[in-house]
């Protein structure tokens, strides 16, 4: 199987129509590529997912995403959330994230948030649970959202027009106002206040 750069393969295996958010390819050693259906840490352009991101919002259908391909594995093994939510890079290889903070390089550090975990609990239900997700400690092939508009991300603190970066805890972040003297890597501006921790993010991180 070819790995292209160009176009992503989405393989939707959680639910039709759920794109990016209902894509979650488990790590399987038995197969071409482990299971991979992209290169790892590939860095993509998504155009609008409206069937998609309805399934959260109605919102940002015109906004699309920079996205990564890449693998999603924990030794905490938290539980999934109700919305995209803040991952790490675990090393310097640019494939790897996990939603513990602590877990993530360096010991854990604001300075490598990797991005937002777009599959959740809100857009694929019941079925997509930590367990699954990562898959007995193999971890599963994930898109994170680097750039664009992400409706619904699991936000723990903030409101509309604030930055966010990523805290200490699982999936978790911290706001501070925008103007304010920046010392941590931003994830984010907050569109929309969030409601029951769901709320609009326009992320800003880097494809690094």
């Amino acid at each position: 199987m070819a790995l292209s750069l160009e176009t992503p393969v989405v393989s939707s295996n959680m639910g039709v129509g759920l794109g990016l958010y209902g894509t979650v390819d488990q790590y399987n050693s038995a197969l071409v590529n482990n299971g991979a259906q992209n290169a790892v840490g590939a860095l993509y352009y998504v155009n609008p997912q409206p069937g998609a991101q309805s399934a959260i919002t109605t919102y940002g259908n015109g906004s699309g995403l920079w996205v990564k391909y890449v693998l999603y594995k924990s030794t905490a093994n938290p539980a999934t959330v109700t919305g995209p939510a803040p991952v790490y890079w675990v090393d310097e290889t640019f494939q790897t994230v996990s939603g513990v903070f602590s877990e993530g390089a360096y010991g854990g550090s604001a300075s490598v948030a990797a991005g937002w975990l777009l599959p959740n609990t809100t857009s694929i239900g019941s079925s997509f649970t930590n367990t699954f997700l990562n898959n007995s400690g193999n971890g599963s092939y994930v898109f994170i959202a680097l750039t664009g508009f992400v409706p619904g991300a699991y936000i723990t603190s903030g409101s509309q027009g604030n930055l966010v970066y990523g805290s200490s805890g699982n999936w978790t972040v911290t706001s501070i106002a925008d103007g304010s003297n920046v010392t941590h890597r931003i994830m984010g501006y907050v569109w929309r206040t969030p409601v029951t921790s769901l709320g609009d993010v326009l992320a800003v991180l880097p494809p690094f």
